[in-house]
């Protein structure tokens, strides 16, 4: 793929090349750990009804929902082929021979911290580290420099290797550090070399944090609440990664019209890239893995990447449009590193008049002050849950290190407005998060084996915490012209697709 193609001043489609065809391993999702020919919760030999579906491996498995919901089965440890990520890995797509031989890596990554001499960092340099946050938030950017830089030996490098474990926050502090103070502190480019990482990086925290399946279930959920029985679904995507968290929607979309013995309907997913947020290859991935999974399920699906840079053009990227019979839903998110909402961005939405937008918030675009809570949060809680040095490494690198950059662009001189004040300033109405949804959360947590998660619901957003701190909500919104009719549907979808009906 060209890189030409994502000149920032000329909004353009991305090219990506057609699916190959050749033989993969059948999908599983994140979301329910089963094939897309199966459904959640049926474990019965009964033959269905419809045409055969294609033949699960012998891994695959039935999750007993019932025994779980009654508390009568403990957690089960994590399957090693349980998500669509790693569905994407067994199927070659990021093969090693498809990168360098030889890759250079940045010799600062290879330095062997000094040990701390306990697990707890002292009280002084925990003040500092907050009066360092407190300083960039207040838009003191130069004393917050100062005092990371005179903290600078008594944090770790990083990744830490084994053997070399140091107190969570001190490591969150860390990764500032390294976006803040030269010479670490300078934009580096994507290489394709970054892409198999990077994936390996999301599987590893989907496969040992629940904060991926509760933003997956719930996001699934409300985009079930809002479509309703649409026939046409055209989904924009403003931080799209590998698509992980469309292959639920998908196989829900899937097994809700072989239980009505109609057609599945179609699919559009459309990207919107800022430049430089992707490597090529990544896009490249995501389409073709994308496009598999819908043929696995017999969904007619489109698969679109535009870049829009909403510094150089306020007007929405040239290719993106809604057809008058096309139901339209939003994912956008807030602090996940590879994207930043902006007024512009919601203007592009407002004009496609979505029923809904689904918003993920990490909680790392409020400040530095909350980027190092909620890093050190997932950080500690990773630990907890006993993931290898590895698996925090990986997530270190290339989960929260990007998260801080984006937070660090431009000195972290001036906060974005919070998202909910930009959707409010656009015209949109805060939507409730449905009682579906929150109903499979607290299912979700009594199958975690760690005990620190607790999930709340705050005006109208549904957060994930981690003991006393938060690592990610979810909230709704919908333009208020459309927020009577969004209730109304609601009210009368109750239950006929809903996840959580085959969970109870």
């Amino acid at each position: 793929m060209s890189s030409s193609s994502c000149h920032p001043h000329n909004p353009t489609t991305l090219p990506l090349p057609e699916p190959d065809s050749s033989k993969s391993p059948e999908p599983t999702s994140v979301l329910y750990n089963r094939s897309p020919s199966t459904s959640l919760g049926s474990c019965s030999s009964k033959p269905p009804e419809d045409p055969p579906p294609p033949p699960i491996a012998a891994d695959d498995f039935c999750e007993d929902w019932d025994a779980v919901v009654d508390m009568h089965m403990l957690a089960p440890a994590p399957a090693p082929d349980s998500s669509f990520l790693r569905w994407i890995m067994d199927a070659g797509y990021a093969d090693a021979d498809t990168f360098p031989d030889h890759p250079s890596f940045d010799s600062d990554l290879l330095q062997l911290p000094m040990p701390m001499p306990s697990d707890h960092p002292p009280q002084p340099l925990v003040d500092d580290l907050l009066d360092a946050a407190r300083l960039l938030d207040a838009g003191d950017s130069t004393s917050a420099r100062e005092i990371l830089a005179r903290l600078n030996h008594r944090l770790p490098s990083l990744p830490s290797p084994p053997g070399h474990a140091h107190p969570p926050l001190l490591r969150a502090a860390a990764l500032l550090r390294d976006a803040l103070l030269p010479p670490t502190a300078l934009p580096v480019s994507s290489t394709p070399l970054d892409v198999p990482l990077k994936l390996a990086a999301h599987k590893a925290l989907a496969d040992a944090s629940p904060t991926v399946q509760f933003t997956t279930f719930t996001s699934t959920q409300a985009f079930l609440d809002a479509l309703g029985s649409a026939r046409r679904l055209h989904l924009l995507d403003f931080d799209v990664g590998f698509g992980a968290h469309w292959p639920p929607l998908m196989q829900e979309l899937a097994h809700h019209w072989r239980r009505a013995a109609g057609p599945p309907p179609n699919l559009k997913v459309t990207a919107l890239v800022s430049p430089g947020s992707s490597h090529p290859l990544e896009l490249h991935l995501t389409n073709e893995s994308l496009t598999r999974f819908a043929a696995e399920l017999g969904i007619p699906f489109e698969f679109t990447a535009l870049v829009f840079d909403p510094l150089s053009s306020a007007s929405p990227p040239l290719g993106l449009s809604a057809a008058p019979d096309e139901a339209v839903a939003v994912h956008l998110t807030a602090g996940s590193g590879a994207f930043s909402p902006a007024p512009a961005h919601l203007r592009v939405v407002k004009e496609l008049r979505p029923a809904v937008v689904v918003c993920v918030d990490h909680g790392c675009e409020r400040g530095a002050l909350n980027l190092l809570r909620s890093c050190a949060a997932l950080l500690e809680s990773l630990d907890a849950a006993g993931a290898s040095p590895d698996v925090v490494s990986k997530v270190e690198q290339f989960v929260l290190r990007p998260r801080v950059e984006r937070l660090a662009v431009g000195g972290g001189d001036k906060l974005p407005p919070p998202l909910q004040s930009m959707l409010a300033s656009a015209g949109f109405a805060a939507l409730q998060v449905s009682n579906a949804a929150e109903a499979q959360a607290e299912c979700l947590l009594r199958r975690t084996a760690s005990h620190g998660f607790h999930v709340e619901k705050r005006q109208a957003a549904l957060a994930l915490w981690w003991q006393r701190s938060e690592l990610v909500s979810i909230s709704l919104a919908a333009q208020e012209r459309y927020f009577a009719a969004f209730k109304q549907s609601r009210i009368m979808e109750a239950g006929s697709l809903s996840v959580s009906d085959k969970l109870w």
